[in-house]
């Protein structure tokens, strides 16, 4: 029996206590359901687009090919979503499908705008017909590219804009040594690489050793070629020992070949 009354009176001021608290805890979870409840309201009301719009589109970079004009009207597509709304990372995506724009980032500037920073695409050279190479060794295609008609030209069958680009700044460096450069280098459908110089001179280099066959030439073109430059149509330096020539038509001069 003591021990009942024991428990009893243990029991006692803890139910008081759980009497005392039980008020305040409820308190507690109803101003929380409160809370959530406004918080959740005036989530849905900010982002509704006629609460806070965006109102003005910032647009900064270095602009020679790109119309600032085009990408604000991109940008405004998006403007019906709303300043909290709007999903900056699908106008960053709608933006770098704009010709000529390489890279851009956007963000929003509190409390109305958009701001995007955009980069241009750089060109090392053309590309083929109609299109265009970074100097990264990318491939774009731009509506209008007459104004790098001074550009040297590449190709290849592949698309591979990075692999020819390099053989190009490889090969041109070379040639530099005699004042000469590359107008035109092409990797063909076997692909062999053939270099059309500035003079209108075309060298066939193959498929292998590229390098060392340019480097033939090199050796050979102030002693042997270099006084004949203006006759010659192509030199051919897939032979292993020497190198082919032949001449414009007008010349009269049948092919040959120069063994070494």
């Amino acid at each position: 029996m003591a021990n009942k009354g024991s428990e009893k009176q243990l029991q006692r001021p803890l139910l008081d206590a759980f009497k005392r608290w039980l008020p305040r805890v409820g308190g507690c979870v109803v101003a929380l359901l409160v809370i959530a409840f406004v918080g959740e309201r005036m989530a849905v009301e900010l982002i509704d687009p006629q609460t806070m719009q965006i109102k003005s589109v910032q647009v900064e970079g270095m602009f020679e090919q790109v119309d600032p004009q085009d990408v604000k009207r991109v940008a405004a597509s998006f403007s019906e979503q709303g300043f909290l709304g709007v999903n900056v990372g699908q106008v960053k995506l709608a933006v770098e499908t704009l010709p000529w724009v390489k890279h851009a980032s956007v963000r929003r500037v509190w409390p109305d705008t958009l701001y995007i920073s955009l980069e241009e695409q750089a060109v090392s050279a053309r590309w083929g017909d109609s299109g265009l190479v970074s100097p990264s060794g990318e491939l774009f295609f731009p509506e209008e590219r007459a104004m790098f008609s001074h550009l040297p030209e590449l190709a290849g069958p592949s698309s591979d804009g990075a692999l020819v680009l390099s053989q190009y700044r490889q090969l041109d460096g070379m040639l530099a040594v005699h004042g000469l450069s590359i107008a035109r280098l092409e990797q063909d459908e076997r692909r062999a690489w053939v270099v059309i110089l500035n003079s209108g001179v075309t060298l066939l280099l193959g498929r292998k050793e590229s390098e060392k066959r340019l480097t033939r030439f090199i050796d050979i073109y102030p002693k042997v070629l270099k006084a004949w430059e203006q006759a010659i149509d192509e030199v051919d330096l897939r032979y292993p020992n020497g190198f082919a020539v032949r001449w414009h038509a007008v010349t009269g001069n049948e092919n040959e070949i120069a063994k070494s």
